[in-house]
């Protein structure tokens, strides 16, 4: 079974300098920025996209498997 879509927590902050900052509460190694809310949350659509491609790739090259759960 292959899932299309996953659903990622970000917090997201008004920044000093003016606009915003993002982090997502599940990889919190993933965070973004925009001037407006409308860029930020796109910004943090493209940095997950970027990151999940980048761990199906990694788990590729080790010849790992990707397991998905749901859980509540």
């Amino acid at each position: 079974m292959k899932v299309k879509e996953r659903t990622f927590t970000f917090v997201i902050k008004k920044a000093e300098e003016g606009g915003y900052t993002a982090q997502c509460v599940e990889l919190p190694q993933v965070h973004t920025e925009g001037e407006t809310l409308k860029e930020v949350k796109k910004n943090m659509r493209d940095a997950m996209n970027l990151t999940m491609d980048y761990v199906k790739e990694k788990a590729k090259r080790q010849k790992g498997e990707i397991v998905e759960i749901t859980v509540r």
